[in-house]
């Protein structure tokens, strides 16, 4: 296992997207960013079937900034319960790992 994490979020427009993708990129807090065109989710949610279109965001990073992204995503985020999902990278090529850790932060604050 490595020490890099993809983080999954989903947006309700693409200003939004680039709103949290500029401010972690700019905080040294990601590597890089995907913003996936939009999509169709259904969910439900405090009782309700909503059927909305979103836009997703994959982030790279490393394990330890997931506490800092995670809280520039919530800070920035109009969803009352924003979806922030991190998977390990088990494996990677190597330039691949060095890449995200060269362009994000050492550790989180």
């Amino acid at each position: 296992m490595t020490d890099a994490i993809m983080v999954i979020t989903t947006v309700g427009s693409e200003q939004q997207a680039i709103t949290i993708a500029e401010e972690l990129i700019q905080q040294e807090l990601v590597a890089c960013v995907n913003i996936l065109p939009t999509m169709r989710s259904i969910y439900r949610f405090k009782g309700k079937v909503f059927d909305d279109e979103e836009n997703m965001l994959i982030l790279k990073t490393t394990r330890d900034l997931f506490t800092d992204v995670s809280a520039v995503i919530s800070q920035l985020h109009t969803y009352e319960v924003p979806e922030i999902v991190a998977f390990s990278v088990e494996h990677c090529k190597d330039e691949f790992l060095d890449w995200i850790r060269q362009n994000v932060r050492k550790t989180g604050r």
